[in-house]
């Protein structure tokens, strides 16, 4: 990737569209309208592409088709191997990836009467989204406690929250757009994984971006402000200095990174994005390794969930370092952001994750482990504004025929974030379908091929 890390001076700094933000939708989104003959530039803050990795590196190709189609083009795609060994709950005997634990008569009753309501619910077009809290939505069909613990398992798993703290009709949102609450509820437990791609998004991102023209991207070029008008000429600031120019300007990164531009003149968005910063949820992965894999001994998986700790799910990790094992641990919600907004050391850090992860595995004594690496510099996300989409009031949203909202244009500054996606908000696909449907935006406007270009091909 050398190529990518030049940082040429001469280099036009002008082009029919700026991206900014090198994830794997704003790539995607400038590779379409490289295709189409428009110049592009793509701004990235850090010093690589790809974006935030996302925990689950596993998909069912019926359900992510662009991601399976993209994996299968540039060669990355990974027969899953078969889980071997039994799978946890934390609180619960180990059981077979295909079953359930061992819940009681009545716990059971109330999980599958709650599942079937709240799919249902989540995939009717005319159906009203309650104006209350997860955590208030499973309360009022009767959750046990159980069950109660499960949902708000789930809301940590997607948006770094708990279920008091994310709205139900975002996560029905969420649900809906992932084609309904048992499609989420498989793809966090991976029942229905039928290929894999390590390290996605780094990946994705990677094979994409040999795609552009050279030059095209530029590293540790953090945005600072946005300037924007009506007519065909936009503005990008930078926090190096550098300024850049084009017709029209894609912000491809998080809703909170967004909320961070000063853009000008304001969008409707501007105000809900700053009315959302505190709402930040919290997520990051942490890499356990040990010198055996021990949970094989014990005829585990590796696969895992907590209930009552930092660490919301569990997976085996393919990647070895130095002939050791691994567990990538997902680390999630409110606890888990006070462990290091709380300014705890790596130590103190590594002693709480530890004694929840033996706690999840029956509270038997774990090996000591030989690291544990902390995967991710910035580990706050979006949480539950990454469904309450930049739109804001008349005409600033659109609506798909599923009924989810997503960012329409504003003025000249277009979004495709992954969570403004209409399929798997915030996942691969859904990044992927987002940067499609910028493209298709931004063509539309501007015309493919001939259109009148600021600067020649990057």
């Amino acid at each position: 990737m050398a190529r990518l890390a030049q940082q040429d001076p001469t280099q036009s700094r002008t082009a029919d569209v700026i991206v900014v933000g090198a994830g794997v939708s704003g790539l995607q989104s400038a590779r379409r309208l490289q295709q189409a003959g428009l110049s592009c530039l793509v701004l990235e803050a850090s010093g690589h592409v790809g974006g935030r990795p996302r925990f689950n590196n596993c998909f069912d190709s019926e359900s992510h088709p662009r991601t399976h189609a993209i994996a299968t083009e540039f060669g990355l795609l990974d027969e899953p191997r078969a889980a071997q060994g039994k799978a946890v709950l934390e609180g619960f005997a180990p059981f077979d990836r295909h079953e359930q634990p061992a819940f009681s008569g009545e716990d059971a009753a109330s999980l599958l009467q709650l599942t079937a309501i709240l799919d249902t619910i989540s995939l009717r077009q005319d159906a009203a989204k309650p104006d209350m809290t997860v955590e208030q939505l499973v309360s009022s069909y009767g959750a046990t406690r159980t069950v109660q613990k499960l949902a708000n398992l789930w809301t940590r798993t997607i948006f770094g929250l708990s279920s008091n703290n994310v709205s139900a009709s975002q996560f029905l949102s969420h649900c809906a757009s992932c084609g309904g609450l048992a499609a989420v509820l498989d793809n966090i437990s991976g029942l229905s994984d039928d290929f894999s791609i390590p390290e996605p998004e780094h990946q994705i991102g990677n094979a994409i971006a040999q795609c552009l023209h050279a030059g095209t991207i530029r590293l540790h070029q953090k945005a600072t402000r946005v300037e924007h008008g009506s007519g065909d000429l936009c503005t990008v600031h930078t926090e190096s200095g550098d300024i850049f120019h084009g017709r029209k300007v894609v912000l491809a990164g998080s809703l909170s990174m967004c909320g961070a531009l000063e853009i000008t003149p304001s969008i409707a968005a501007a105000a809900r994005w700053e009315a959302m910063r505190e709402e930040q949820g919290f997520s990051t992965t942490v890499d356990i390794l040990f010198d055996h894999p021990w949970w094989q001994q014990r005829d585990l998986s590796g696969r895992a969930q907590g209930l009552a700790g930092p660490i919301a799910q569990v997976r085996p990790s393919d990647s070895r370092v130095d002939g050791l094992y691994a567990l990538s641990c997902q680390v999630s919600g409110e606890q888990s952001r006070g462990m290091w907004l709380w300014l705890m050391s790596e130590e103190e850090r590594e002693t709480l994750i530890m004694q929840h992860l033996g706690s999840i595995f029956g509270g038997d004594s774990i090996p000591r482990a030989v690291q544990v690496m902390e995967q991710d510099d910035d580990p706050l996300v979006d949480g539950q504004q990454s469904l309450s989409i930049a739109g804001g009031d008349a005409g600033a949203a659109a609506t798909t025929a599923q009924g989810i909202m997503w960012a329409a244009p504003q003025g000249s500054v277009y979004f495709a974030g992954a969570e403004t996606s209409d399929v798997w908000r915030g996942h691969t696909e859904g990044a992927l379908a987002a940067g499609e449907r910028t493209a298709a935006e931004l063509l539309a406007v501007l015309g493919a091929a001939k259109a009148v270009g600021l600067a020649p091909r990057l």
